[in-house]
């Protein structure tokens, strides 16, 4: 379909009766709509931002966790859904820190002593 050709009020009905639904279509600018349209498949942050607390606990059951009646709908996201900056910090795969131990700062000490006499 050719969304681009399409006037805003026309991209909201159709934003309207889309499966699955948009959330807040009616908020959104045209060129926002035409993008959300022309998807195959909406990024999983869509896909969560979508769900309700119902979702998420059915969904927690089938898993078997523990004690989700307590938790808020923020805390059930995170519990289904690690967040990437969570997953990022883990495996952040940085340098590694200089070891003290097998430094040369002795050796740097030595070499100043040696210059100031």
């Amino acid at each position: 379909m050719d969304y681009h050709s399409m006037n805003l009020a026309e991209l909201k009905l159709e934003a309207k009766n889309h499966t699955p639904r948009i959330k807040q279509y009616y908020i959104k600018s045209r060129l926002e709509l035409i993008k959300l349209l022309s998807m195959k498949e909406f990024p999983i942050e869509m896909v969560i931002a979508k769900k309700t607390i119902a979702d998420l606990r059915k969904e927690a059951q089938e898993r078997k966790l523990p004690n989700i009646w307590k938790l808020r709908r923020s805390e059930l996201v995170e519990l289904l859904y690690p967040s990437t900056e969570q997953n990022n910090q883990n495996n952040d795969g940085g340098k590694e820190h200089n070891n003290p131990e097998k430094s040369e700062g002795d050796q740097i000490r030595i070499h100043v002593l040696k210059n100031t006499e």
